[in-house]
């Protein structure tokens, strides 16, 4: 099982950012490689499951999220979900304000199965790829929530 690890400092209150990250349709304006919802069921909060699409080195790949936690609290909250697809596993992100920002984490474990390793000669490519992934991910999170 692989593991990522990503922080950014986002330049806004919690409340902005925990809104737009945990809005299921903008998901794909910033989740890197993400598309929009192909099929939902739920209304954002735990147990919805978000069916959309990935793009990863060029190929496209189902992927199904589902919600299993979503915890806000005044200087904290936690949002964890299941990732269903060709790299299945858990994500969190974590939000803690920060000054007047909020701290943002997002920890990734996943594996990658054999048909997938098969399209790609290397393992340790699709790591970097993903942690790229999840640093761009984090990037266009904090451009969104800091430009208005």
């Amino acid at each position: 099982m692989a593991t990522i690890k990503k922080s950014i400092l986002v330049e806004t209150s919690l409340d902005k950012v925990w809104g737009v990250a945990t809005d299921v349709n903008r998901w794909s304006s910033w989740y890197a490689g993400l598309s929009d919802i192909v099929q939902m069921t739920g209304d954002g909060g735990v147990g919805t499951v978000v069916e959309q699409r990935y793009l990863m080195a060029g190929m496209e790949f189902p992927v199904t999220t589902e919600v299993l936690e979503a915890d806000k609290g005044p200087k904290r909250a936690r949002w964890k979900g299941t990732i269903g697809g060709p790299l299945h596993g858990e994500q969190t992100f974590t939000y803690t304000a920060e000054g007047t920002g909020t701290r943002l984490t997002a920890d990734m474990e996943y594996t990658v199965p054999g048909s997938v390793l098969g399209k790609f000669a290397d393992r340790l490519i699709i790591e970097r790829m993903q942690a790229n992934s999840l640093e761009q991910t984090l990037e266009n999170l904090k451009a969104i929530c800091e430009g208005g």
